[in-house]
């Protein structure tokens, strides 16, 4: 498991000062980020040098704890499962005082870059991905 953190910021709620619904996908997109970056996988890299892309297909999110300006929240990013073209990526969304504020789920399919057609999980992708399976 690989943990993360941020913040509610203004700009993340809606005019009650409480989390507009669509920024938890933000801050999963976040930690995605975050969390490819310490596995050393270059965006840059994958979009410019590697025959493969890894996108989004499905994403799925529940709420269980209002976020407010100014949370502190720790974001713990694991693998669920992983098939043989696509990868199910799990958030689970900590608040300061370790209430568990959200949860997501968002699935990945690997797609060759230039056919666009759906294809194995690179092995060393999947090396990577089997080291955080919850």
């Amino acid at each position: 498991m690989f943990i993360t953190h941020n913040k509610v910021r203004m700009n993340d709620t809606d005019m009650a000062g409480i989390l507009y619904f669509a920024n938890q996908f933000r801050f999963v997109h976040d930690a995605w980020e975050d969390f490819v970056e310490k596995e050393n996988i270059s965006f840059k890299k994958v979009l410019h040098e590697e025959n493969f892309l890894f996108v989004i297909v499905h994403a799925e999110a529940d709420y269980f704890a209002p976020l407010d300006i100014g949370d502190k929240l720790e974001i713990h990013v694991s693998v669920e499962t992983i098939g043989n073209s696509s990868f199910t990526m799990l958030y689970q969304i900590y608040k300061e005082d370790k209430t568990e504020a959200g949860l997501a789920k968002i699935v990945h399919v690997t797609i060759d870059k230039k056919t666009r057609k759906k294809i194995s999980i690179p092995s060393h992708l999947k090396e990577l991905l089997h080291k955080h399976l919850k």
